[in-house]
């Protein structure tokens, strides 16, 4: 009996010293209206199962997504949404990630949001733009959770995290987290990148405090272009880079935007940017050119966010005010959003007024009249404030689902008015602003098992033509398996998961500046096509996994952009294991 009673007690005490506590606050995220099995949602652990390293890469999964990159991991990387490098925005905790980076040219390097610091990606796919919403990794338990990832393999890429969080008993919370990582590239681009996440804050009841840290460095050395020639181009190829990207928040919020009835939040926060040599941002001088004096540039941007909505009876309706001091002007950003979700009908109308004036709108609907049909579509309109900012643009996508046996096959039309398309500076200095033409493409995409455990993704679409940054066609296939065994491993410690995927990406067009081969007197019209194979292996046992990725597994010589090969066989191998003490 006494040791019974010390048991009991033993039993009682672990049950008190991991209890869990209220979580600190998420952020307003909208219902997917999507048609089909994926609605283009990772959880923390669907991440890092994913194979991306980046966040471009893991938008490169979504269909409608270019990425553009001049090399491996630490090289800027540019999504554009249907053609588009202006029509992809991010939010991370509610906070939009706007470029304050001068190199950028105003468009976000999609290498450095430090994706390892999420536990939650929502992809919003509207017509005229395609918004990101982050949710930044939170803990519950008072238990210390633990976690440490290393990863190595080709390009002699060597990368480390480290996590730590805690809650306490008052309902506080403190969280640490780094990732460390070095790559040596044959084009260059080499070098090494190291971010951080730090969060302090209290939750208790309906009430919630935080401050939030987020972090990511980046060295790199300069790039190369038309490696394989006997001149490579070294002008206007990617400059030297040593800097940094940051956004810090302070958050009140009071209930959860999920639960059922009133919720509102406000937010204080700073977007930084730091660059070690301001020139650098503008690329290389001309030769006999002016000297340019090394100077270093740091910018920052405030964003002040309220935000508040009510959720009842499937309807959710929401406001979100930024006011952005620019320069010494003000400018407010209203916008608002009303969602209705049930069995038969999914809705979301949105509407916002953006910091140059532009009026936003858009809608996004789903209709499910049986279970085994479903019909929708989405429709979005920008239009500046006057004809001297552009056109008001248009652009809509109308699609059809068909399920039989769990196995989804959709198809639609996307159409998208007359724009003018932004210019990626950031991977080359000379290309200036375009023109785009309206286009049509159509799209098809089959999920769903097949047999013994596999099971098969697809994603076609096909333009009336090539665009600037937007190929012709693309396509995108995954064959998997995944399973825990569950009659050979009842506790559920042990799991496989392996796939293979195939992207297929047909010529792009070069746009206006793009600098050409060396030889030649004007740029080639096309980016050669390109096919790609890569695999991916994944084993967990207890907490711990096993992870191998082979990418371009046939070791094609491409680009994503004229002139920078991505890298041939690559393999990163490593494992992430979770603790908890």
């Amino acid at each position: 009996m006494p040791n019974d009673s010390a048991a009991l007690a033993a039993k009682a005490a672990l049950a008190r010293a991991d209890t869990i506590k209220t979580p600190t606050a998420r952020p307003y995220t909208p219902r997917s209206a999507e048609i089909g099995a994926n609605g283009w949602h990772w959880n923390r652990e669907a991440l890092f199962a994913s194979g991306a390293l980046t966040l471009g890469e893991l938008l490169a999964f979504v269909p409608g997504v270019s990425l553009m990159s001049t090399g491996f991991i630490l090289a800027p990387q540019v999504a554009a949404w249907y053609g588009d490098p202006g029509g992809v925005r991010v939010f991370v905790d509610g906070v939009e990630l706007v470029s304050v980076n001068t190199r950028n040219g105003g468009l976000n390097d999609f290498a450095l949001p430090p994706l390892w610091a999420i536990e939650d990606v929502s992809v919003e796919r509207a017509a005229g733009e395609l918004r990101v919403h982050l949710r930044s990794w939170r803990v519950d338990r008072t238990s210390p959770e633990t976690r440490v990832d290393v990863l190595t393999g080709s390009e002699n890429i060597n990368l480390y995290r480290g996590f730590l969080g805690n809650r306490l008993g008052n309902g506080g919370v403190i969280q640490l987290a780094a990732q460390q990582f070095s790559t040596q590239s044959n084009a260059g681009l080499d070098g090494d990148a190291l971010g951080a996440m730090g969060r302090v804050g209290w939750a208790r009841g309906s009430w919630s405090l935080d401050g939030t840290y987020l972090r990511q460095g980046a060295s790199r050395k300069s790039g190369t272009r038309y490696l394989g020639l006997l001149t490579p181009v070294v002008q206007n190829a990617i400059p030297e880079f040593t800097g940094s990207e940051s956004v810090a928040y302070l958050r009140a919020a009071w209930r959860d935007p999920e639960a059922s009835g009133p919720w509102a939040q406000v937010i204080v926060s700073q977007i930084g940017a730091v660059v070690s040599h301001a020139s650098q941002s503008l690329g290389t001088a001309p030769a006999g050119g002016p000297a340019v004096a090394l100077v270093d540039t740091t910018a920052v941007r405030a964003q002040y966010i309220l935000s508040a909505g009510l959720s009842r009876w499937g309807l959710r309706l929401s406001s979100t005010t930024r006011v952005r001091p620019i320069r010494g002007t003000t400018y407010v950003a209203p916008g608002a959003r009303v969602e209705y979700d049930s069995r038969l009908l999914t809705v979301s109308a949105f509407g916002e007024r953006g910091v140059d004036s532009t009026t936003r709108t858009d809608v996004i609907a789903r209709l499910a009249p049986f279970r085994w049909f479903n019909m929708g579509g989405a429709v979005s309109r920008a239009t500046p404030k006057s004809l001297a900012l552009g056109p008001a643009v248009t652009a809509s996508r109308v699609e059809a689902g068909l399920m039989w046996r769990d196995r989804w096959v959709t198809g639609g039309v996307v159409r998208g008015s007359a724009t003018r398309l932004r210019a990626p500076v950031e991977l080359d200095s000379a290309v200036v602003g375009a023109s785009a033409p309206a286009a049509m493409g159509t799209f098809a995409s089959f999920r769903g098992p097949l047999l013994f455990g596999w099971g098969l993704d697809v994603d076609l679409i096909n333009w009336d033509s090539a665009g600037y940054y937007r190929p012709k066609q693309q396509a995108r296939s995954r064959l998997w398996f995944e399973s825990s065994f569950l009659k050979t491993f009842p506790r559920g410690n042990f799991h496989l998961s392996v796939s293979g995927t195939y992207d297929y990406r047909a010529a792009t067009r070069w746009p206006p500046g793009t600098v050409a081969p060396p030889g030649t007197t004007a740029a080639l019209p096309l980016v050669p096509p390109s096919t790609i194979y890569s695999t991916l292996l994944e084993i967990r046992i207890g907490t711990a996994v096993l992870t191998w990725q082979n990418r371009n597994l046939l070791g094609t010589v491409y680009q994503t952009y004229p002139g920078y090969v991505m890298p041939r066989l690559t393999n990163v191998y490593g494992l992430r294991w979770d603790f908890r003490n």
